[in-house]
């Protein structure tokens, strides 16, 4: 049986997507289209408990142009 984490607060080591631009630190992160990760939110888009966490580290790609990759997140759900 596969075994799932859930954090609900701290800083959690979370998937990223670039889909919605690079991330930068501080930015605000929520779900995105990628199963399983997350994505930069845009400021005028953003709804009552959209928010996932706040990027703690940037993200702008890998090294061999990959979309994807993990960061540390400041998570504190409500």
């Amino acid at each position: 049986k596969e075994k799932r984490l859930l954090s609900l607060v701290g800083q959690v080591p979370t998937k990223v997507t670039t889909i919605n631009g690079q991330i930068k630190t501080g930015d605000l992160l929520v779900t995105s289209s990628v199963p399983g990760h997350a994505m930069r939110a845009d400021p005028k888009k953003l709804g009552f408990g959209m928010i996932i966490g706040k990027a703690l580290e940037p993200f702008s790609g890998g090294p061999k142009g990959e979309t994807k990759g993990k960061i540390l997140v400041l998570v504190n759900l409500q």
